[in-house]
C-alpha cells in the first residue's frame, strides 16, 4: 500500500480497486490515495479532539490503539490535540525510521564525503581514517553543539564521530 500512497493513485470503494484514473464511471471524482487514507483521517481526528466530540474521537482513538489517561483525558483542545498526535505518531521513531531507511550508513556515505568532510590532503592518514570510518583512526569529530556546566568551567560537546573512538569522560582539545 505503501506504494499506492504517493503520485496518481485512487481507490474506488465502490468497485474496491485501485486506479490511476481520478473519475468513477459516474464521473464522480476520486480523492487521491495520500488525502484518502493519510490527510482526511488526521483532520478528522484534530477536528473531532478540537471540537470537542468525545464520542468520534473514542472510536478513532480506539481504531489506531491510542490509550489516554485520566490526567490526559481532563486536557482539552490543543492541549489534548498534542497528547493525542505524541501517542498516535510519535515523531521521534517516525524521524528515525526515516533515517534509517532512507540515508546511506555512516561507512557508505563517509566514503564519498570526505572530500566535502575535511579540507586537508585527501591522501594523509586523517583522510583516509574518516573515508573508512576507522575506529583505530585518529580522532576527528565535528561538534555541533557546547553546552556549559553550571559551573561554567568547561563544556558538555555533542557531536558526531567521523574516525577515531571517544568514550564518556575522555577528555579532549578542541
Amino acid at each position: 500500500m505503501m506504494e499506492k500512497l504517493w503520485g496518481d493513485n485512487y481507490f474506488n470503494k465502490k468497485e474496491m480497486k485501485w486506479t490511476s484514473n481520478g473519475t468513477t464511471k459516474k464521473g464522480k471524482k476520486l480523492d487521491r490515495c495520500f488525502v484518502k487514507f493519510i490527510m482526511n483521517p488526521v483532520i478528522k481526528l484534530t477536528n473531532s479532539v478540537i471540537e470537542g466530540d468525545e464520542k468520534k474521537m473514542n472510536k478513532m482513538l480506539k481504531a489506531c490503539n491510542v490509550e489516554l489517561t485520566k490526567k490526559d483525558r481532563e486536557k482539552t483542545g490543543k492541549k489534548l490535540l498534542k497528547v493525542v498526535m505524541q501517542r498516535w505518531i510519535n515523531a521521534a521513531e517516525a524521524i528515525l525510521e526515516m533515517f534509517v531507511l532512507h540515508l546511506p550508513s555512516p561507512r557508505a556515505a563517509q566514503k564519498y564525503r570526505v572530500k566535502y568532510l575535511y579540507e586537508g590532503p585527501q591522501t594523509d592518514a586523517l583522510a583516509k581514517a574518516i573515508a573508512a570510518c576507522d575506529p583505530d583512526g585518529p580522532l576527528c569529530m565535528y561538534v555541533s553543539k557546547m553546552v556549559p556546566t553550571p559551573d561554567y568551567s568547561r563544556f558538555y560537546a555533542f557531536g558526531r564521530v567521523f574516525s577515531g573512538t571517544i568514550g564518556t569522560g575522555d577528555k579532549v582539545r578542541i
